[in-house]
C-alpha cells in the first residue's frame, strides 16, 4: 500500500480514481477528507507528528483504489437502475402510442405508407422491450428478490445500449407523426420523442460508469434464483415449486429426448425454436378463441422471436453452455471416480 504524507495526497489519489460524476466526486471527497481529518486528530492526540498521523490515518482508512472501486460499483449500479426505469417507461410509451395510432387510423404522412409507420414501432418496440426488460430484471427486480445485486452489470449496460438503438428510430417516427395526428396520438408521440433522448442520456451515463462490460452471472442463473426466491416467500408457492421441480425431474428421467428440447443450457437453439413457436401461438391466442386465426401473422411473430434470440441471446447473457461438453465432463468425472484414473489415462492404457 502507498504511504501518504498528507491527507490531501490521499484525497487527490481517491478523487482521481472515482468515476461517479462531478457532484458525487465532490461529496465523496468532502466526506472522506472529514473522516481522515478526525482520524489524524486522534493520532496527533496520541503523540504522533502531523506527517506520521496522516500516514497512520490513511492506513486505517484503507487503500484508495479499493474504496474508489466500491464507490464506482455503487454509482454504476445506481446509474444502470435509473436507465432501466427510463427505458421501460419509453417502451411503455412507445407501445401505447403505436396502439393509439393503430386504433385511430394514423395518417401515413410523412411516411411512405402505413406499413412503414406501424412496422417500425411494432418490430423495434419488441426488440427494445426485450432488452429493456432484461435490464430491468437484472437491476430492479433481482436485487429486491435476492437481497443482493447480481454480478450482471456488464450484461445490463449491453442490453440498455441495444434498447437505445432500437428506440432511436421509434423516436424519429413519433416526432414525424406529432403534427399529423389527433391530439391524443400526437401527445403520446411527443412524449415518446422527448423521452427517448432522456433515456439515451441515462444509458450512456451508465455505460461510461462501468469499467468493463465482460463477465458476470448468466441471466439464466439470475432468473432461476429469482424464481426460487419468489417461490420460497409463501408456503403454497414453495409447495408448488417443489411439485413442479419433482414433475420436471421425473419427466426428464422418463422422457430425456423430449424434455431436452426445453433445456436451454443443453440445447439452446432447439429450445429457442420451441419457445418461439410457443410465443407465436400465445400472441395469437385471442384470435384462436375467436376462430379467426391470422396464420401468417403468427408465423411472423414466431420468426421474430427466434430472430431476436439469435441476435440478442449472447448480448443478454441468455445462451447456456454446450450440453455435450457438460455431459462429456460429467461422464469423465464419473469414470474417474469409479476406476480411480482419469478418462484420458484409462483410454491411453487401453490403447
Amino acid at each position: 500500500m502507498t504511504y501518504y504524507r498528507s491527507i490531501e495526497g490521499y484525497v487527490d489519489d481517491l478523487a482521481w480514481r472515482l468515476r461517479v460524476g462531478t457532484r458525487g466526486r465532490r461529496r465523496i471527497v468532502s466526506e472522506v477528507a472529514a473522516h481522515l481529518a478526525d482520524l489524524a486528530a486522534e493520532e496527533e492526540a496520541a503523540g504522533y507528528t502531523p506527517q506520521a498521523a496522516a500516514r497512520r490515518a490513511a492506513a486505517r482508512f484503507g487503500a484508495p483504489e479499493e474504496l474508489a472501486a466500491e464507490f464506482n460499483r455503487d454509482s454504476a449500479l445506481h446509474s444502470a437502475r435509473a436507465a432501466a426505469w427510463a427505458l421501460v417507461a419509453c417502451v411503455v410509451a412507445a407501445v401505447g402510442a403505436a396502439g393509439l395510432a393503430n386504433r385511430g387510423g394514423a395518417p401515413a404522412v410523412p411516411w411512405p405508407d402505413q406499413a412503414v409507420y406501424y412496422g417500425v414501432p411494432v418490430l423495434l418496440g419488441q426488440v427494445a422491450g426485450m432488452c429493456a426488460g432484461t435490464a430491468f430484471l437484472l437491476t430492479v427486480i433481482a436485487p429486491r428478490l435476492l437481497g443482493r445485486a447480481p454480478r450482471t452489470l456488464g450484461t445490463t449496460v449491453r442490453a440498455q445500449a441495444a434498447a437505445v438503438l432500437a428506440l432511436a428510430p421509434i423516436a424519429v417516427v413519433a416526432a414525424g407523426n406529432v403534427a399529423h395526428s389527433a391530439w391524443m396520438v400526437g401527445a403520446a408521440s411527443a412524449l415518446v420523442a422527448l423521452a427517448v433522448p432522456v433515456a439515451v442520456v441515462f444509458s450512456v451515463r451508465a455505460l461510461l460508469r462501468v469499467d468493463t462490460v465482460a463477465g458476470g452471472d448468466s441471466t439464466l442463473d439470475v432468473i432461476a434464483d429469482c424464481c426460487e426466491a419468489l417461490a420460497s416467500r409463501w408456503m403454497w408457492s414453495t409447495r408448488v415449486f417443489e411439485q413442479v421441480s419433482r414433475v420436471w425431474t421425473a419427466a426428464a428421467v422418463r422422457m430425456p429426448r423430449l424434455m431436452s428440447w426445453l433445456e436451454m443450457r443443453r440445447h439452446p437453439w432447439r429450445s429457442a425454436v420451441t419457445i418461439s413457436v410457443a410465443a407465436g401461438i400465445a400472441l395469437k391466442a385471442p384470435d384462436l378463441l375467436k376462430g379467426d386465426v391470422d396464420y401468417p401473422a403468427a408465423v411472423i411473430e414466431a420468426a421474430a422471436a427466434f430472430a431476436g434470440y439469435c441476435l440478442f441471446s449472447g448480448l443478454l447473457g441468455l445462451r447456456g453452455l454446450d450440453g455435450r461438453r457438460e455431459v462429456q465432463a460429467g461422464f469423465e468425472a464419473g469414470v474417474g471416480r469409479e476406476t480411480g484414473v482419469g478418462f484420458e489415462a484409462g483410454a491411453g492404457a487401453e490403447g
